[in-house]
């Protein structure tokens, strides 16, 4: 199943308009290829751009490896860890990974339950358009 652009840009919108403390939303393909990447204009640290194609395929290994196990003990929702400055969250995204980065206001769970519940949405309308 091929994801379009559109639906990247949509999806990366629909995070960015969850909470007002979500500072950006990268597509990233399984090979740590950034796909569509929505910033908000203010935001500064991490710098995206100086974050490389590892640390971008670190991101994916955490979801793919993961997924090994979901058999075992259920389908991965999201990873997040926390920096320094900023709260960074990993979702499942078809066969790419979801990078959102946030303040450190929001509440984890809360937010990664939304994003997740934005994502199934939008998986089960490209299943039915398919």
């Amino acid at each position: 199943m091929a994801i379009g652009k559109t639906v990247e840009e949509k999806l990366c919108k629909s995070i960015m308009n969850t909470d007002q403390n979500v500072r950006s939303a990268v597509v990233i393909d399984k090979k740590g290829n950034v796909l569509h990447k929505t910033i908000h204009r203010t935001f500064r640290e991490p710098g995206l751009e100086k974050w490389n194609d590892i640390h971008f395929m670190e991101c994916t290994f955490e979801i793919y490896t993961g997924g090994k196990f979901d058999d075992l003990y259920g389908t991965i929702r999201y990873h997040h860890s926390e920096k320094d400055n900023f709260i960074m969250f990993s979702f499942p995204f078809d066969k790419n990974v979801i990078l959102v980065t946030c303040t450190k206001k929001i509440s984890p769970i809360s937010f990664a339950t939304k994003v997740a519940q934005l994502i199934n949405k939008d998986i089960v309308e490209i299943l039915q358009n398919n």
